[in-house]
């Protein structure tokens, strides 16, 4: 007489966890190991399909402000107060590129964060500047559209007016359309100032965020359950980082490494412990559950811990999106610079040191911010997840071969 074989019961979670579950809710998440482009795009050629995500966006923010050609306003555009809370300076260039097909093409980056920012309700009062940095800014026909809404600075005028001949090298061009957009985002007198690139989309609910990080990390910060004053003038707030940095311990940064390792711990802890409860409510019925045995916890906590390695961090980190009080603000990865917000006190003493030690400077843009906050004692930040995505795939700078990257769509 033959006897079944027994499973064990750990077997059977793992097998559920790692071949039926994460397959079926990952194969859309870009940084996970189940991630499948087939799946994700629906057969569809990577850049037909960024660049059809891209026309949908673009589409949405034309219907935007089609509804406000009848002299609608918005909150965001119109504020006239003498001082203000922040200043948002949105950094731009014309991307009308010819494409492979010798046509032209407009991804109207702009038109899409410009509409993403003046679509929010911000607590507090706003002030927001399109600074026009193209060589030829009458070619810019979006900022030329956008004239309308929001002010618009162009800087060959500026300088036509102050006789300053503009930089022939990259690098220092970049700096000093950093520096332009810093001076005049500055002059609208705010507490705090933004500076973005016009290929940083705004998330919805944005501004309420930034108030809450604003109020509770940087003006104060909790020491128990009590709010006490900060002084947050050394600090660089990133709003947004590249989701590849993000990942797990993909950094050098103690900070972040203790954080990444407290996060993976957490999620064993809270997972085995569910799948304990789960077990016994619902699984086991014996009268001494086996789910009770340390052994079998350890399993589940072990089991979760590589389920949140399989996902990737990144995508976990979508969960505190739940509530506003789940962000993360902590020390930044070195790179990029497409949404910065500046307390008036850094965005005064960044602006001459740029203008000084990272003209001459062949290091880029972020580097040079780099090391602005090494030399004056600052620290960077982080918050996370991220209040702005990335969505420019035609780079102003780049006119190699147009490459599909997955997390700018």
């Amino acid at each position: 007489m033959s006897r079944s074989v027994s499973i064990p019961p750990i077997l059977k979670l793992y097998v559920l966890v790692f071949c039926v579950i994460l397959p079926a809710l990952c194969h859309r998440m870009y940084f996970s190991v189940y991630y499948s482009q087939y799946l994700h795009m629906g057969g569809e050629n990577p850049n037909s399909y960024s660049g059809r995500v891209n026309n949908e966006r673009r589409s949405q923010a034309k219907t935007f402000f089609a509804s406000k050609t009848d002299g609608g306003a918005t909150k965001a555009a119109l504020q006239t107060h003498t001082k203000v809370k922040l200043a948002i300076g949105v950094l731009t260039v014309n991307r009308r590129l010819r494409t492979r097909d010798g046509s032209f093409y407009n991804p109207g980056y702009l038109l899409q964060t410009v509409a993403a920012i003046l679509q929010e309700n911000p607590p507090f009062s706003t002030r927001v500047l399109i600074c026009n940095v193209d060589p030829d800014p009458l070619s810019h026909s979006d900022a030329a559209f956008l004239s309308r809404f929001v002010p618009v600075q162009s800087k060959l005028q500026q300088e036509n007016k102050q006789k300053t001949p503009a930089s022939s090298n990259e690098h220092e061009k970049l700096k000093e359309d950093y520096v332009f957009c810093l001076n005049q985002t500055l002059a609208l007198n705010s507490e705090y100032i933004l500076i973005m690139e016009d290929d940083a989309l705004a998330s919805h609910g944005t501004f309420d965020i930034l108030d809450h990080v604003i109020r509770t990390k940087l003006q104060n910060k909790y020491h128990g359950f009590e709010l006490m004053k900060r002084d947050s003038t050394k600090s660089i707030i990133k709003l947004f980082s590249p989701q590849y940095h993000q990942r797990d311990f993909f950094t050098t940064k103690p900070e972040r490494i203790i954080i990444n390792g407290l996060e993976l711990l957490g999620f064993g802890i809270v997972g085995g412990t569910a799948i304990i409860v789960f077990h016994v409510l619902l699984v086991q019925k014996c009268k001494r559950p086996y789910v009770l045995d340390r052994r079998f916890f350890i399993a589940a906590v072990v089991c979760c811990v590589l389920a949140a390695l399989a996902i990737s961090r990144p995508h976990l980190l979508e969960l505190r999106r739940i509530s506003k009080h789940l962000y993360l603000m902590i020390e930044a990865n070195d790179c990029c610079t497409q949404a910065i917000l500046y307390p008036k006190g850094a965005a005064l003493e960044l602006m001459p040191y740029m203008q000084t030690s990272g003209r001459h400077d062949p290091a880029p843009l972020d580097g040079v911010l780099d090391d602005f906050v090494r030399k004056r004692g600052y620290r960077q930040f982080a918050v996370e997840p991220n209040l702005f995505s990335h969505i420019g795939k035609y780079s102003s700078r780049h006119h190699s071969k147009l490459i599909f990257l997955q997390h700018f769509v």
